[in-house]
């Protein structure tokens, strides 16, 4: 599995927000996901040096980081991306920290599944309409290509537990997520509402209105927790 960065901070979205964890990215993503922004600027994925333009990383080593982790009050990991689903070994690294006693949360697109990790709580992001109507040429060609969370996601529900966090970038992202919820039998307490953004002001434009449609429809909200502490910084 290659990685670009291993690091510690508080999980900052979703479920366990705000719950310490050990953070591994992984390198290389299958979607190129961009945003318009309300102001006319646009906001292309937050780490581009795991996607769009991925650094060449290094390979992990897992007992390097449970060496680190042995005397760290951490209980949770979390194996990010890029999307992490691309290596072939998460399965086995995914285990090996559970066989050790740690939480660990796979965060993906939802694009691919693997029947052979149950022992993972799975952060499944699907990526809506709204994050490639500003792409073109090659780029828009693989999003959409590779864009196919349904069945990847049913597969994911069958096997662990999991939650929905979607990004959300305006009011007709809702009438989407809908759509969604109903084709894959989503429980309403799985579904988190994550507004998109990646300075405070953007998420504080979106986040009023999004708690509203959350609390209409029984689903959760989610704040960028880090974002709001640390700003969009790297290795936060």
């Amino acid at each position: 599995m290659r990685v670009v960065e291993e690091f510690i901070s508080i999980q900052g979205e979703g479920k366990y927000i705000g719950t310490p964890s050990y953070f591994i990215r992984t390198v290389g993503c299958n979607l190129r996901c961009v945003w318009k922004n309300d102001d006319g600027t646009v906001t292309a994925c937050d780490t581009p040096y795991a996607s769009f333009r991925p650094e060449k990383g290094y390979e992990f080593k897992i007992d390097k980081t449970l060496e680190k982790l042995v005397n760290s009050n951490i209980e949770h990991v979390v194996i990010t991306g890029g999307e992490p689903t691309l290596m072939s070994d998460l399965p086995k690294v995914a285990e090996e920290f559970y066989r050790k006693g740690y939480f660990v949360t796979v965060e993906t697109n939802g694009t691919k599944h693997y029947d052979n990790m149950p022992n993972a709580f799975i952060s499944i992001s699907p990526k809506l309409s709204n994050s490639y109507n500003q792409l073109s040429g090659n780029d828009y060609m693989i999003h959409v290509r590779n864009n196919m969370y349904h069945i990847p996601s049913m597969e994911w529900m069958r096997t662990n537990d999991y939650q929905f966090k979607f990004v959300v970038n305006s009011p007709e992202d809702i009438a989407e997520i809908e759509r969604v919820q109903t084709i894959l039998r989503i429980p309403n307490n799985k579904i988190y509402l994550m507004p998109q953004g990646v300075t405070n002001k953007q998420l504080r434009q979106k986040s009023v209105w999004i708690v509203d449609e959350a609390i209409k429809h029984g689903w959760n909200f989610t704040p960028r927790l880090h974002i709001n502490l640390f700003g969009n910084v790297r290795g936060k």
